[in-house]
């Protein structure tokens, strides 16, 4: 079997570098794209195994992108990362057969594993049978998600206090 491609457009030139960098140790072929622009111009020229795309481009959205490769008839998974409220998303992702939504930040495993699974659903799904895929969506986020991000936030509060404190407590020799 060959190399699997994957295309990843995220218009910070950081992310690319990072995504690329570690789906290429798992041995994907990498390109990427900063733009809708540009990656429409390069899915015009070549077709991938997958895509990862960010939901908010500076010219447009990964929704546009997705629409534009849906159009030419591609069933190849596709993967949006997005920073902001999954919620808002899930509904058209569902409708454009997005494999999967991953809420930045990522992790390595997070992205590896989505792409591992969404790249061997497509081959045992044939391009006709779309809902299969389209039923994999990742719900939005749930309940459980934003208290554990609360209480994350909560504990970087507190410790920051606590750093505080102990500070105050060494400089006024309390």
């Amino acid at each position: 079997m060959s190399t699997p491609s994957v295309f990843v457009v995220d218009d910070d030139l950081a992310v690319c570098r990072v995504v690329n960098r570690m789906l290429s140790l798992e041995e994907y072929e990498v390109r990427t794209s900063q733009s809708v622009e540009e990656a429409v111009n390069v899915i015009e020229e070549k077709r991938f195994d997958a895509y990862v795309l960010d939901h908010r481009l500076p010219d447009g959205s990964g929704f546009d992108v997705a629409e534009r490769l849906r159009a030419k008839g591609s069933s190849a998974p596709i993967i949006l990362i997005s920073g902001y409220d999954l919620e808002e998303v899930a509904a058209r992702a569902k409708a454009l057969r997005v494999f999967d939504i991953i809420q930045k930040p990522f992790s390595r495993d997070a992205l590896c594993n989505a792409l591992k699974k969404s790249i061997e659903s497509a081959q045992t799904v044939s391009p006709s049978s779309g809902s299969e895929i389209a039923s994999k969506v990742v719900e939005p986020v749930t309940a459980k998600k934003r208290l554990m991000k609360a209480i994350r936030i909560g504990a970087i509060i507190l410790l920051a206090i606590f750093v505080g404190v102990t500070i105050y407590v060494l400089i006024a020799g309390h």
